[in-house]
């Protein structure tokens, strides 16, 4: 007879103090599974609340901006360079980015408006090539401009903004495999009792 103390726990057999069982791979296995399903979980919750406040902001900005519908006047393609790592020794890097740089008129409560508008940068100049041409002299585009501050304009419909629903659908990708995995290690769990 031992005279260990014996612990008690509410999530598994008792066990003496003394005893330390040695892990097997597949007991590591199915905690690391665990614990990664919890991760999985975890960040499809973060992606959850980003598409919340994504929903919040595009509803603010529907309803507290005014659509207006402008015209292209002039417009260039246009770089900028960023990320620039010039170290002893090394090349420096760099990287680019291109985008399509436009002027706009549109109306403002009788009066004619002009501002500038970008479209969304990319790694590649044909993207914005293709802006160019969607965004050619006397194209219309339908646009967005804060009232207290007419000359700030946005895109009304911008593809490259995230969306709620994009963020969503990046929550359940992360959820579903989380979900998953915590269920296998329980279900195995379960199995080997």
């Amino acid at each position: 007879m031992s005279h260990e103390p014996a612990i008690t726990t509410l999530f598994g057999p008792r066990k003496s103090a003394g005893e330390t069982p040695d892990p097997s791979p597949a007991t590591t296995l199915k905690n690391f599974g665990r614990f990664l399903g919890r991760v999985l979980v975890f960040i499809s919750v973060l992606f959850f609340l980003l598409s919340g406040y994504v929903a919040f902001a595009q509803y603010w900005i529907q309803t507290q901006w005014t659509k207006a519908d402008a015209t292209v006047l002039s417009g260039e393609l246009s770089e900028r360079s960023s990320g620039s790592t010039n170290r002893p020794g090394q090349g420096g890097t760099s990287s680019k980015s291109y985008f399509f740089h436009c002027t706009v008129s549109y109306p403002v409560q009788g009066e004619t408006r002009q501002s500038e508008l970008e479209s969304p940068g990319s790694g590649y100049r044909i993207d914005a090539q293709v802006w160019a041409g969607s965004w050619s002299p006397g194209q219309h585009i339908a646009i967005l401009y804060k009232p207290s501050n007419p000359s700030r304009i946005r895109l009304a419909d911008n593809p490259a903004e995230a969306t709620a629903m994009g963020s969503l659908r990046l929550a359940f990708y992360f959820f579903v495999p989380g979900m998953l995995l915590i269920r296998l290690s329980r279900s195995e769990r379960v199995d080997s009792r």
